[in-house]
């Protein structure tokens, strides 16, 4: 009896043992969701890192202090890319993938040749952190146009784009790993910041200050972009000619690039993809990935006058903000030249973005869908316990900021404020993570079965 007992006892414990194999392997094959970084991509006429302006003006905490080390210094690592300033959304997404796995950007043998400018641009010596993959998934936050530049960067990611690979294919060129797609897993979460999703009634409305803001940035980018200055400012516009040539002198490129109107006058850049008509079409070709967390968070900063009938910039707004914001909060009962009605929804605004424009992006029939055709997009009320889903977009309270201070722009906000709503947004991301990998229970059933076969 007594060897009959230690024999089930050992069998009991090799058992066991085997079923516990498989443990090990499932915590070998995935990398600590604590290790996934995050990528910070700045809004229209914005810079990142790479930039010598971010040293001494960060984008991200410009007047509230580096918010990239203060991350990094709280464990988060984080880093700020820089895309074109100016350019179109598809630009600026190829130039994230280039920037990401570090390599040279290619634009699309299709698309350029559509828009007329070069295929290849600029070359990232080395990819803006080591190791992204599957494994090592990427948390994107978008701040403006940033948010536009981060769905379609996963779209093309995630579903490719075939037109491109034929293109290249005829053209008998390399398909950039980009077009092919397939890799939507490489990104974990996608949160939007104060992002014009449907586009802005800022341009409908502010076209004479739209021109003379973006011309001001563009001869300013173009002064700078003198091989000596390069690195001040880039507007990353190699590949339209917009740079200084060799044995070309200061003068003859000033000469050359002021005052050139050609970027500006094609379909190729944010401005084009900022009005709500563009951006709805941009809309229609991304699709929500059930497997990544999407969050959106928008500022509004005005308030409803009963008097003007309008929505009002409030006494806080950062002062060259307010006209625009009473521009847009006055814009109403007009018809976009595609045929969206502008109605009295699109009043409230942060000096430069619409509020129903931040909360979640719609396509041209006005609707958010997930890819089962059912509501795409669900309410946060900043209160209850988080629990984020995945495959739809989770939108957190709106918050009393402009379109500058939600970046720590200008000093109206605290530097407290602007650090506390980014620890927040993370914070919304981490929870979601798993801390323990479980190993489902047929596994471990498999295990006892075939030992006692």
């Amino acid at each position: 009896m007594k060897k009959m007992k230690k024999l089930l006892c050992m069998v009991l414990v090799l058992a066991l043992a085997a079923s516990l194999c498989a443990f090990p392997v499932y915590a070998d094959e995935t990398t600590s969701q604590d290790e996934y970084p995050f990528v910070f991509v700045h809004g229209l006429m914005g810079w990142g890192e790479r930039s010598d302006l971010d040293g001494i003006l960060p984008y991200w905490g410009m007047t509230t202090g580096n918010l990239m080390k203060y991350l990094n210094s709280k464990g988060y690592e984080s880093y700020a890319a820089q895309v074109g300033p100016l350019s179109s959304a598809w630009d600026r997404a190829c130039e994230l993938y280039a920037q990401l796995t570090g390599t040279t950007v290619d634009y699309g043998a299709a698309h350029s040749a559509e828009k007329g400018h070069d295929q290849y641009g600029i070359t990232y010596a080395t990819p803006l952190f080591e190791g992204w993959s599957a494994d090592k998934k990427v948390n994107l936050i978008g701040h403006s146009f940033g948010g536009a530049t981060t769905r379609l960067f996963l779209e093309i990611l995630a579903n490719g784009c075939p037109e491109e690979v034929a293109a290249a294919k005829a053209a008998g060129v390399e398909v950039s790993p980009f077009f092919e797609g397939g890799k939507g897993d490489w990104v974990y979460s996608l949160t939007a910041v104060a992002a014009p999703h449907n586009g802005t009634t800022f341009i409908e409305t502010c076209d004479d200050a739209t021109a003379l803001v973006t011309d001001f940035m563009y001869n300013m980018g173009s002064t700078l972009g003198m091989t000596n200055l390069k690195g001040v400012y880039d507007l990353q516009l190699e590949h339209f000619g917009i740079y200084q040539k060799a044995n070309e002198t200061d003068l003859q490129y000033l000469k050359r690039v002021l005052g050139d109107e050609e970027f500006m006058s094609h379909n190729d850049n944010a401005i084009y993809d900022l009005t709500i008509d563009n951006a709805l079409v941009i809309n229609d070709g991304i699709e929500i990935q059930d497997d990544v967390y999407y969050f959106s968070v928008c500022g509004d900063d005005t308030h409803y006058s009963k008097i003007t009938r309008s929505e009002l910039p409030d006494s806080n707004m950062f002062i060259f903000l307010k006209p625009f914001a009473q521009m847009m909060g006055s814009y109403y009962n007009k018809t976009t030249a595609g045929g969206v009605y502008i109605s009295k929804e699109w009043l409230p605004n942060d000096g430069m973005v619409n509020v129903i424009s931040g909360l979640y992006p719609f396509d041209s029939n006005l609707q958010c869908l997930k890819q089962d055709g059912s509501i795409g997009y669900t309410y946060y009320d900043g209160k209850s316990a988080k629990n984020f889903e995945a495959g739809i977009w989770n939108v957190l309270p709106t918050q009393n900021y402009d379109h500058l201070t939600i970046v720590g722009g200008i000093l109206t906000n605290t530097t407290s404020n602007v650090r506390t709503l980014y620890l927040d947004l993370i914070d919304n991301v981490t929870s979601t993570y798993t801390t323990v990998q479980s190993v489902p229970a047929a596994t471990v059933s498999w295990s006892l079965k075939n030992f006692f076969k």
